[in-house]
């Protein structure tokens, strides 16, 4: 899903991202060419006058083409991706209708989390549903204190999912902070969205998807094409804006639900 520039990595799933952004990582460009890597395989030019070329950077396509393609690709499945992200400081429990009032509200002019978004208080949750061969199926898993699970010693810190090296290569990780605002893009300046495609799922993951889909040792699994999906379309109560017209937006300051988006995605074997 490439509008301007946002990857959550699952994903990241996710991702599951942007020029300008607060701590951007890959973009489509980058991170495709560190999936292809990993998988053993190459980029190709997307689009243009030259579509399937070899390519490294998008400068070698022509006619307006993207080095945004990757060879050997086997698309074995077709599902959801659900992405719930929540904030919750110490001493927000079940009973809790609100967040304390000291925290505040991110902030898009400048690509500022609100101040109660961080490491220690982030939570993200990633469920990939698909069915093949008519059975269903359904993988889950939840992070808090991403990327590495440790507390945060000095802040600010560092709550982005980079790439990992997994393999003989570099798996392709999140391009933004994997915290609320982020997921909602309010805290993704004007003209930066969120983007998936290619991303690769988290290890753990990955195994148990990749062994329904048949994946060998040195193939990678990634998200090769990712459509949001209308979630939430109650103005209200979905808290919808001019920028978010299809999901559940609860990343307000003090608001104790989460948020949460849905992408129909194509789940792709990488690699000969």
């Amino acid at each position: 899903m490439r509008k301007n520039a946002v990857t959550l990595g699952w994903l990241v799933a996710v991702t599951l991202l942007a020029s300008g952004a607060r701590a951007s990582n890959p973009d489509t460009d980058s991170r495709a060419q560190a999936t292809a890597s990993t998988g053993g395989t190459t980029t190709v030019c997307e689009a243009g006058t030259n579509p399937g070329a070899p390519c490294s950077f998008s400068g070698d396509c022509t006619g307006g083409g993207t080095c945004t393609g990757i060879s050997a690709v086997r698309i074995a499945a077709r599902g959801l991706l659900t992405i719930i992200a929540d904030t919750k400081p110490v001493g927000v429990g079940w009973a809790s209708t609100a967040l304390p009032g000291t925290c505040t509200d991110p902030n898009k002019s400048t690509g500022a989390v609100g101040s109660c978004e961080n490491k220690d208080n982030s939570l993200l949750t990633l469920l990939l549903e698909f069915t093949l061969n008519g059975k269903k199926y359904t993988f889950a898993e939840s992070f808090s204190r991403l990327p590495d699970g440790q507390a945060c010693a000095s802040p600010p810190c560092n709550f982005v999912v980079a790439n990992w090296s997994i393999g003989g290569g570099t798996q392709a990780g999140w391009n933004q902070p994997a915290v609320e605002s982020t997921i909602a893009e309010r805290s993704l300046v004007t003209g930066t969205f969120i983007q998936l495609r290619w991303g690769g799922l988290p290890p753990a993951a990955e195994s148990a998807v990749g062994a329904v889909l048949g994946k060998t040792a040195t193939q990678r699994i990634a998200l090769s094409r990712t459509d949001d999906v209308p979630i939430c379309t109650d103005t209200t109560p979905c808290k919808l804006s001019a920028t978010n017209p299809r999901f559940s937006d609860h990343s307000d300051g003090t608001d104790p639900l989460a948020t949460v988006r849905r992408y129909k995605v194509d789940i792709a074997v990488i690699g000969p």
